[in-house]
């Protein structure tokens, strides 16, 4: 398979009111609950167009915050029954 020259896809994760957009160019191509579900659809898609010789590139955004130690409960669940 030949190679095409000049078709670099750019996929863009970014943070909304409603969730995380993925789009390509100016095309929206899905809404995530969350960043790491949005990166998730990015690598399947990067990985497709790289099957098919194609290169891409990924921007991201803002970022999620981060779960504080505390807000995890101090047993396992299997440990308060």
């Amino acid at each position: 398979m030949a190679k095409e020259l000049g078709t670099t896809s750019s996929f863009v994760v970014e943070p909304t009111d409603y969730g995380w957009s993925v789009r390509q160019g100016t095309e929206r191509l899905g809404l995530f609950l969350t960043q790491r579900q949005a990166l998730g659809d990015v690598r399947k898609r990067r990985a497709e167009l790289k099957i098919k010789g194609r290169e891409s590139t990924l921007s991201v955004t803002g970022s999620e915050p981060q779960q504080a130690p505390n807000d995890r409960p101090s047993r396992p669940f299997w440990a308060r029954r």
